[in-house]
């Protein structure tokens, strides 16, 4: 229906964002049902009917998204609604050819050279296919982040820092509440990769940018989310203390939270308590974690947290029974999650799963375990760089060490230390009071 898409009163909709009318041309002309509608754009039938009678309007980004998805809207319908073609380029001017050093904590500001005019000519207006153009690459990087690790992205994210802060400052209403929202969730985003590059003063600059643009969104769920990635920013750091009492705050307005966000700030508190020896206050964290985690595993909202499924909670707990001092209590934990981490789009975490229950059966002094365990997160590294990955296997090579008088032993850690070398990122020094 390529002409539907050109009639003057849809064109006037589309400008206007009123989805509502959108689907009701798409009935009149296209003879869709409402649940047919639904099912195109992943809304229920009852929500296509309240969108219809203008009792519900459609104001999120993410929401416009899907629906321009769903009903295949062609790239010149897709920008009369405000969003970017199917098939954007990047908003970047330039692209570095090498990574820019883990310590450089400067403004992305002083580096955008022939972005300067092109910054300056953005209005409120022009900021909508932006931001919906910048979403589908940062959905890029993300993807791309989880299997190779941070050196891949972290100059194009930062590239795209000053163009989504010039955003924030031109537009207004619905459109600067998106502006907001994207903007802490690039600057999280970036103050992770800061992070798994084993930088936590940059990780914690960027991260308290992103905290400035979620106070001013006002949403709990993303003030929470990012206390909390603050929290275990000061807890890798070596500030336990400081990492608990985020994780606290965090938590002051559970009632607001999707159970995954409850579950991923838990078992952030669950690691700083197990850091500062709170063994009974890390376990009961835990647990309601999982028990969380499992509720969202059904839950209809979506969060920032989608990656925090049952199998991450599990590994996040075995890695603090370790750190108690409870390697044999640990095994079973990672073992009963073992089966769910065949999913190849998160190497980075199945990795860093492996090397912790390699960890664990090394303590143990279950020999035959712990190599086996170590081959298969050999055999799944590849192209991956992570800091915080670099730092586990390090952790277990020391304890690999043990029988190094073993030839087949002897080999393996060679082999690891090679990979170890070819990381070329510094392992996280952890600056606290122990």
């Amino acid at each position: 229906m390529p002409e539907l898409w050109q009639r003057p009163e849809m064109l006037s909709a589309l400008q206007n964002r009123n989805v509502g009318q959108v689907f009701q041309l798409v009935r009149q002309y296209a003879g869709v049902s409402q649940t047919r509608i639904g099912t195109a754009v992943n809304l229920s039938q009852g929500k296509i009917s309240e969108i219809m009678r203008g009792t519900i309007r459609v104001t999120s980004f993410e929401v416009f998204e899907r629906v321009a998805d769903g009903l295949d809207m062609p790239d010149s319908a897709r920008l009369a609604l405000g969003l970017a073609p199917r098939r954007p380029q990047a908003v970047s001017a330039h692209q570095h050819t090498s990574p820019a050093p883990p310590s450089d904590d400067a403004e992305p500001s002083s580096r955008t050279g022939p972005l300067t005019p092109y910054l300056a000519n953005l209005t409120g207006a022009s900021s909508r296919p932006v931001i919906s153009g910048l979403r589908h690459i940062l959905t890029g990087h993300i993807q791309a982040e989880a299997i190779m690790g941070p050196l891949l992205v972290i100059n194009a994210v930062r590239d795209h820092v000053p163009v989504v802060g010039q955003v924030c400052r031109v537009t207004r209403g619905a459109d600067r509440v998106e502006a907001l929202n994207f903007a802490s969730e690039l600057l999280e985003f970036c103050g992770w990769l800061h992070q798994d590059l084993g930088d936590f003063t940059g990780a914690t600059m960027w991260t308290n940018k992103a905290l400035d643009y979620a106070m001013e969104l006002g949403d709990q769920r993303v003030i929470s989310y990012i206390l909390m990635r603050k929290s275990i920013i000061a807890t890798e750091a070596g500030d336990y203390g400081h990492g608990l009492g985020l994780a606290n705050t965090a938590l002051a307005h559970p009632e607001a939270l999707t159970p995954r966000l409850r579950a991923v700030v838990l078992r952030t508190r669950a690691a700083a308590n197990a850091h500062l020896g709170e063994a009974a206050d890390s376990a009961r964290d835990s647990e309601t974690a999982f028990a969380e985690a499992t509720a969202g595993t059904t839950q209809s909202e979506n969060d920032r947290a989608p990656y925090c499924t049952p199998a991450y909670i599990a590994m996040e707990t075995g890695a603090t029974r370790v750190l108690l001092g409870e390697a044999t209590a640990a095994i079973p934990i990672f073992e009963a999650s073992r089966p769910q981490w065949g999913d190849s789009s998160q190497t980075r975490d199945h990795v860093l799963f492996l090397a912790r229950m390699a960890t664990a059966y090394a303590i143990a002094g279950e020999r035959e375990q712990a190599c086996a365990v170590t081959e298969e997160a050999l055999s799944r590294t590849q192209a991956l760089r992570s800091s915080r990955v670099a730092a586990q296997l390090t952790v277990l090579h020391g304890h690999l060490a043990r029988w190094a008088t073993d030839a087949y032993l002897a080999d393996l850690l060679t082999r690891l230390g090679i990979l170890l070398k070819s990381f070329s990122l510094p392992v996280p020094q952890p600056r606290g009071d122990r």
